[in-house]
């Protein structure tokens, strides 16, 4: 299939034409004027069988099957390097430039000068990005983690779904394969699946700007959401969990007690688990938080102030792992024994969990406990921002968890 531009013209050719396995396609083009040929790697390989050595392409497969899949990725690699060889020339020739295989050459390593990486550059180029991540401190350790995690993900999905990635292989087919494959294989539920395929767009975002790629179909995939139904304490929930004596289990009221100030400050575990006398200063905390950066002054109240100084301003250190796990326990012995359903949703279809409520408190439920408490007692909600250094309402709102109590006095207000 060669393309041609004045006198210039492209064709690929298979290293190992006679090869039982899959071989590496050039792109060749000769230069006249030089009485040269181009040859240039394009990164991808192919079985000859899939070739037509006539018009030195591949054979398009028609269906959906992995294979077809994978060929008909390939003819649009390919046809994209036949494009831009076209444009190259073309740009050249327009600036009044030689066209040299040298120059040619430079500008298609401009271009494509990642993709002529060995197929399995993915995951290399994949822990570069995280490398580069933790290295400019851009990330945490709970996202450092996920970003490990997602990697296995897509390992795992290659391996099972016998679909390679490659940086042009990540387009619609691949998304419907992922999806499918999360919620049927792993059983991942929306959220999940809506964080994973975010991880995924960040990578692929970083990697064009790099260089690595010029294939944005992952723009357009949808990241699926549904609304977490996820639990908050009341205020009297709060006061009981406050005032259960705890005394002949010092590792379970330890944890009570921090899981308390993380519910009057609304701050995250990973900020107030580290809460010192030096943050403490005008009757406020003073702490940058991990996520945003900024130094926010946090007013004490009767719970924060009560626990701070119990422990001497030295709160607790306890791993979160623990944590989950005792505050598990210490709501359990405080009464919180209720059965509660959970509901999630993976796909269109609806998951209910029946589950008493002490097993779904966990460290994040202090956060959201401040947050419904406070809208409940009437503080605007753009004070509650300021304190749990929420930037946006839309990634606030998702904290939200009103009160019975607090609708019926808006309804009896409102209406009556």
């Amino acid at each position: 299939m060669p393309l041609n531009i004045m006198s210039y013209s492209c064709t690929f050719n298979l290293k190992e034409p006679k090869s039982n396995r899959p071989t590496l396609i050039y792109l060749r083009a000769y230069f006249k004027n030089e009485g040269k040929y181009l040859k240039y790697s394009t990164g991808e390989s192919i079985h000859p069988k899939y070739w037509n050595n006539e018009s030195k392409f591949p054979n398009r497969l028609p269906g959906r099957s992995n294979i077809a899949v994978q060929i008909n990725s390939i003819i649009n690699q390919l046809s994209r390097y036949s494009e831009t060889f076209q444009m190259i020339c073309g740009r050249l020739e327009m600036q009044g430039d030689v066209v040299s295989l040298a120059a040619v050459k430079k500008e298609l390593n401009y271009e494509f000068k990642k993709n002529t990486l060995a197929p399995n550059s993915f995951f290399p180029v994949f822990d570069d990005f995280v490398k580069e991540k933790v290295d400019l401190a851009k990330i945490a350790g709970g996202t450092i983690q996920r970003y490990k995690n997602i990697k296995e993900v897509l390992q795992e999905f290659e391996k099972s779904s016998n679909y390679k990635l490659t940086f042009s292989s990540i387009n619609e087919d691949f998304y419907v394969a992922f999806v499918k494959y999360s919620r049927k294989t792993l059983k991942h539920k929306d959220n999940t699946l809506g964080r994973n395929i975010g991880f995924i767009q960040t990578f692929m975002n970083w990697a064009g700007g790099k260089g690595f790629h010029h294939n944005y179909t992952f723009k357009g995939f949808e990241k699926p959401r549904s609304e977490t139904d996820e639990i908050a304490l009341s205020i009297d929930e709060l006061n009981q969990l406050f005032e259960f004596d705890l005394s002949k289990k010092p590792s379970l009221e330890r944890v009570r007690d921090v899981f308390i100030f993380g519910c009057a400050t609304g701050m995250r575990y990973s900020d107030f688990s580290k809460i010192t006398s030096e943050n403490i200063r005008n009757n406020h905390i003073y702490r940058n938080s991990q996520k945003q950066k900024n130094n926010l002054g946090i007013p004490l109240n009767k719970y924060s102030k009560f626990i701070l100084e119990k422990y001497n301003y030295a709160l607790p250190k306890i791993s979160s792992q623990k944590f989950r796990e005792y505050i598990k326990d210490a709501c359990e012995l405080a009464g919180f024994n209720k059965d509660t359903i959970k509901t999630t949703y993976r796909g269109n279809e609806r998951i209910e969990e029946r589950m008493p409520m002490y097993k779904r408190i966990s460290t994040h439920t202090a956060r959201r406990t401040f947050i419904t408490i406070s809208l409940d007692k009437g503080m605007r909600p753009e004070i509650v921002m300021s304190i749990t250094g929420h930037k946006s309402y839309s990634s606030f709102k998702k904290y939200i968890k009103l009160t019975q109590s607090s609708r019926e006095r808006a309804m009896q207000n409102t209406w009556n």
